[in-house]
């Protein structure tokens, strides 16, 4: 059995110390998760459309500590609009919408305020420009869809 020559014994010691040494403790908490973040499934209410079941998610932005989220899918368009938050308050600033349904092209801003409260999501938002209307969706979290009571 032969030995390992002393170069590369030191070597090996050196760069396996430099590696753990490298290693130090973050101490900075790290927000994962805005207390309103999730996927809610849900109704409107609108004085011109009814309410179909559609999903609103909120996500938080790359910096958690910023007080901001991201909304995606209100009014059921697909868009994405950047909201404060406070506590479980969200509030999304006057903000540019744009959709398009059957071949035409609608164009306004959006305003909304809602809270999360356990698992249900409410939002109050108002549309104006091409399609001016006033809202709420209602969702929850925890949406597990009808259940089926068995045969009659």
């Amino acid at each position: 059995m032969s030995k390992l020559p002393l170069s590369v014994l030191a070597v090996s010691l050196l760069t396996l110390g430099a590696a753990f040494s490298s290693c130090k403790k973050d101490n900075t908490d790290i927000s994962i998760l805005s207390p309103v973040a999730g996927n809610f499934v849900g109704t409107e209410k609108c004085p011109t459309t009814p309410g179909d079941p559609y999903t609103v998610s909120i996500y938080n932005q790359a910096n958690t500590a910023n007080g901001k989220v991201f909304i995606t899918n209100l009014y059921g368009i697909g868009e994405t609009y950047e909201a404060t938050v406070d506590g479980k308050n969200i509030t999304i600033p006057k903000t540019p919408y744009q959709y398009t349904y059957l071949g035409v092209t609608y164009r306004g801003t959006i305003t909304a305020t809602g809270n999360v409260e356990g698992t249900i999501l409410t939002l109050n938002y108002t549309l104006d420009g091409d399609d001016p209307e006033q809202c709420a969706f209602v969702g929850d979290r925890e949406f597990r869809g009808p259940t089926h009571q068995g045969p009659n």
